[in-house]
């Protein structure tokens, strides 16, 4: 089957360049500029990427003018989906009032109150302009708090493009990282300061006991854990029960900070994962939706490690920027956390919810090995017998048949990336196209 699907996916591709000559002379043209053509490695597609011209609800238009039904919503940054028009409205309404003021703001006041109304857990909080420095931010916490050094993170997790983040983010899996159970480190990146690796302890997403054993071992040495609690980069995969619980007990136990990075995962629900799943972290990270589509992100947690940013106490942790808190976020924030209510998210599940299962009957109809699972409105398809439970074995999935679909699904008008989003504005007849598109796709297998 290999054979066919290479010959199938040469097709595809054929076909996907002869559809797009704009987006590809315009690569062409960003490279002489732009290292690989664009400014996100994520986005960066062989043989060329798509470029995009607008936005509008459910769809993407690009410069090539296809329309697109759009089901990544810019890496799950936009639950309300494109131009939204009360968006628009308050964005168009900020701007014209001033873009920053070099001033705190009451909208800043404003957003903090609301996130602490809606996540107790959250008793203080910062803004800054990404999640890569939400999660720095929470790091230096939690080391200034703990007065330790080391941070353990999860096989496969991205916290953005931070030294400790980019340590066994998405590696090759070979003999360099180690037994499943113990994995060992792994640069991710060249150009990590020369002590990363010693400094960042690497632990089995879904293993209570291994994560105990490894915790243990490096307790009076660990500043904290940070999880993401869906392991959303390294392929999507539910803790399973009791597992985060467990992290707050072996953390609490060494006297290590645990830090939820939830700037992916705060699409499961009004509260995220820690109000999904009931455990409380000390240190909470955000982004993406939490300002609403636009450059922002969120750290906070507990008052006492929060507090170490006070300048009236010293301070003992320097923080700014020049866009910190920027009223274009905080409007965009604040609108869309009013948008975001529980029935809006129970709306977006149903939504991942239908296109899990009528994909799975797709695949099933089609005699192909594949599951989709639902976190929230997100959906992720896997080209494996069984659900994985963590990054080695969300690993072994088909690489190639998920680029075949991928290129076969944008070149019949519609954009997912191994899955995909529900957005507010996704509908059934949207669902339903897709599906429908997938199984006739899978008539040519």
């Amino acid at each position: 089957m290999a054979r066919e699907i290479k010959a199938l996916l040469d097709e595809e591709i054929a076909q996907y360049a002869a559809r797009n000559p704009e987006s590809r002379a315009m690569f062409e043209r960003a490279k002489q500029s732009l290292p690989g053509g664009n400014t996100r490695t994520g986005v960066h597609i062989d043989p060329f990427p798509i470029y995009a011209d607008y936005g509008a609800g459910t769809y993407l238009y690009d410069i090539d003018g296809h329309q697109l039904l759009d089901f990544v919503n810019n890496n799950t940054a936009l639950p309300l989906g494109h131009a939204h028009p009360e968006i628009v409205a308050a964005l168009q309404e900020a701007v014209a009032r001033g873009t920053g003021f070099s001033r705190p703001l009451a909208l800043e006041v404003e957003m903090a109150e609301l996130l602490r109304a809606r996540m107790p857990t959250l008793e203080k909080v910062r803004f800054c302009s990404s999640g890569t420095e939400a999660v720095l931010n929470a790091l230096r916490v939690a080391r200034a708090f703990t007065g330790r050094s080391k941070i353990a993170k999860f096989e496969g997790a991205y916290h953005g493009i931070d030294d400790s983040a980019l340590v066994s983010y998405l590696p090759p899996v070979g003999p360099e990282l180690g037994p499943e159970r113990t994995p060992q480190g792994v640069a991710s990146s060249a150009g990590l300061m020369a002590h990363t690796l010693a400094e960042t302890v690497v632990l089995p997403f879904n293993d209570a006991e291994a994560c105990g054993e490894i915790i243990a071992a490096h307790g009076a040495e660990l500043a904290a854990v940070i999880v993401d609690p869906l392991s959303t980069a390294a392929g999507l995969a539910l803790p399973e029960d009791g597992f985060l619980a467990r992290l707050r007990e072996l953390t609490d136990r060494v006297g290590a900070l645990l830090i939820f990075d939830e700037i992916v995962s705060f699409r499961l629900g009004p509260a995220g994962t820690h109000g999904e799943y009931g455990v409380c972290p000390d240190l909470v990270c955000f982004g993406k939706v939490i300002s609403g589509g636009t450059p922002g992100a969120v750290f906070g947690g507990r008052a006492d490690a929060m507090d170490l940013y006070d300048p009236a106490g010293g301070p003992q942790i320097q923080q700014s920027g020049t866009f910190n808190a920027n009223p274009i976020a905080m409007v965009a924030g604040l609108k869309t956390l009013q948008l975001l209510t529980g029935p809006a998210y129970e709306q977006m599940r149903g939504m991942a919810q239908r296109a899990a299962t009528g994909l799975e009957a797709a695949f099933a109809t089609a005699g192909i090995a594949a599951r989709v699972l639902v976190a929230g409105s997100m959906f992720r398809i896997y080209f494996l017998e069984e659900l994985p439970r963590n990054f080695r074995q969300a690993s072994r999935d088909d690489a190639q048949l998920q680029r075949w679909l991928f290129f076969a699904l944008l070149n019949r008008g519609i954009y997912t990336r191994v899955g995909g989003n529900a957005s507010l504005v996704t509908q059934e007849q949207h669902v339903d196209e897709l599906v429908a598109t997938v199984g006739a796709c899978l008539q040519t297998l």
